[in-house]
């Protein structure tokens, strides 16, 4: 019977893509990712729950290592897969939480939560249907400056929200909204270069793929 070889090579396959994985895990940039998704799920916990000063310092934190993790993964050689994979998983959860929590609290109209959730489920699926095909929709630069607005957006929009500065307001939550409505506008401006690369790029999956 072939089966007790097709079963050990299958244990090998999977032994060796778990080691992948956890050497990948252990890299130091991969590291800094996975600090900053434990960053943003406590400085949520710590804004609502505890005090809103030390949850937005954290948020902050946790934004700035989405720029260290890049620069020591480029500096050092230690770009992988899996990285990219957590970093776009980080920015999307990011990028979430502010739009969310601020729509919960009455900052933000629930329209624009509903214009960023069916432009990331577009983006989502095209991106998926032509990864299946190994084809790339790389990443635009209008869609780089949609995570930066957005993430970015979170700190005049939640200081504002907890009325720490009186004096700036309500330009400080003017500000906010304007940000986090730029990023919106960014992410739909790159959402229609992705578009036209999947219109460009179907026929050729499509074939791939029957």
């Amino acid at each position: 019977m072939t089966w007790p070889r097709h079963f050990s090579a299958m244990v090998c396959y999977l032994g060796g893509m778990s080691s992948s994985i956890a050497r990948d895990l252990r890299s130091t940039p991969n590291v800094i990712t996975l600090l900053r998704i434990v960053l943003l799920w406590v400085s949520v916990l710590i804004y609502f729950y505890v005090a809103t000063l030390p949850g937005i310092i954290l948020a902050v934190l946790a934004g700035v290592t989405d720029y260290l993790d890049g620069y020591i993964a480029r500096k050092t050689g230690q770009v992988t897969k899996l990285g990219e994979i957590l970093d776009q998983f980080c920015d999307l959860c990011f990028e979430s939480f502010v739009i969310i929590l601020a729509t919960v609290k009455g900052f933000f109209p629930p329209v624009l939560l509903c214009l960023y959730l069916f432009r990331e489920f577009w983006v989502m699926t095209i991106r998926r249907f032509m990864a299946a095909a190994q084809m790339n929709i790389p990443s635009s630069l209008a869609g780089k400056f949609k995570t930066n607005l957005i993430m970015w957006g979170f700190l005049p929009s939640f200081v504002s929200l907890a009325g720490l500065i009186p004096p700036l307001e309500p330009y400080l939550g003017y500000f906010g909204k304007f940000a986090v409505g730029c990023g919106i506008l960014a992410s739909y401006i790159s959402a229609w270069g992705y578009s036209r690369a999947f219109v460009a790029g179907y026929a050729e999956a499509t074939s791939k793929l029957e």
